[in-house]
């Protein structure tokens, strides 16, 4: 791990909340830890948080925001938002094309690194593999993105879950807007019957819809450190005394 000079200072203001992992890859097998820390002309850097070197080297680039994102949006990002909420990692790499097979021309120190640096993230944030997602799959549609290239992120998920270790069910929980199934079933259920002020209207049916993401997001309101964002994770369901069983 090596401290680009000026990193704690760098940045375009504060996140908000941090919500997960952005990966990419920078175009380039050459590109640098500095590239990454100044940005250029048209996008004033940083341009994320992290850069990881083709050897593997780790350099943090900066604490603040950083201009990695852009337009776009997932499932548990709003719109355009992922700035503010995901912490970027830049891998030099030329991405060799979207069609690859995976990992092609992604040395072992790289990816094993990337893996690693992910893992990690998620277990301070107390997040499963779920909060690691690729540039594409957030801006595939607004912008064109298909990084982080020859990397299937599926696979890159499992890696990192596989780092992660096991976790426990509330742990690995992650409901939000588009889920269905018994587990939003009982979500619904403990709301409407526990916090009949706001959510007593929802309908008990295991869709994770528009009105349940708002009876979420009232319950993280008026929870003392919860995040509000609709969506029903780890610290959301300890705190509704949720679990999958």
């Amino acid at each position: 791990m090596v401290e680009y000079a000026g990193w704690l200072r760098r940045g375009h203001g504060d996140f908000r909340d941090i919500r997960g992992v952005m990966v990419h890859h920078t175009g380039s097998d050459t590109a640098t830890a500095a590239s990454i820390a100044e940005g250029r002309p048209d996008l004033p850097g940083p341009l994320s948080q992290l850069h990881i070197a083709r050897d593997g080297t780790v350099t943090t680039v900066a604490a603040g925001l950083a201009w990695h994102a852009g337009a776009g949006r997932y499932r548990w990002l709003p719109a355009d938002t992922g700035n503010r909420h995901t912490i970027g990692i830049e891998c030099a790499n030329s991405g060799t094309n979207a069609t690859a097979p995976h990992r092609t021309n992604w040395p072992d120190a790289q990816y094993l690194t990337l893996v690693g640096c992910c893992a990690a993230i998620m277990r301070c944030l107390g997040f499963s593999a779920a909060r690691t997602i690729g540039h594409r799959e957030y801006a595939g549609r607004a912008q064109g993105k298909w990084d982080p290239g020859a990397i299937d992120t599926d696979i890159l998920r499992a890696d990192v879950q596989a780092r992660i270790g096991t976790v426990p069910d509330s742990m690995r929980l992650e409901l939000s807007r588009g889920s269905v199934g018994e587990a939003v079933a009982k979500v619904q259920r403990r709301l409407k019957h526990a916090y009949r002020s706001y959510a007593g209207h929802l309908d008990v049916d295991g869709v994770y819809g528009p009105a349940t993401e708002d009876a979420v997001r009232e319950f993280q309101r008026r929870t003392p450190g919860l995040r509000l964002e609709g969506i029903v994770g780890p610290a959301t369901a300890a705190a509704l005394r949720f679990t999958t069983g």
